[in-house]
């Protein structure tokens, strides 16, 4: 499973039920260390946390170093 949360106000944005590897969702193909920056594993690593932005949350100030998206 595969929850989108808001890194900013960590609103629950959405979710996608099947396998995080799915190529359609392009998460395998982040640089390692995009991944270490977006994504969160559980402890078992069956949930996968996508920190994205809001609509409600962008633009976020410069000052916060979370321009990009």
């Amino acid at each position: 499973m595969v929850r989108y949360v808001c890194r900013q106000c960590e609103r629950l944005i959405g979710a996608y039920h099947g396998d995080w590897r799915d190529p359609a969702l392009g998460l395998t193909d982040l640089e390692a260390d995009e991944g270490e920056e977006v994504l969160q594993f559980n402890d078992t690593g069956e949930i996968v946390t996508v920190k994205l932005l809001c609509e409600n949350c962008l633009p976020v100030p410069w000052d916060m170093n979370l321009w990009y998206n």
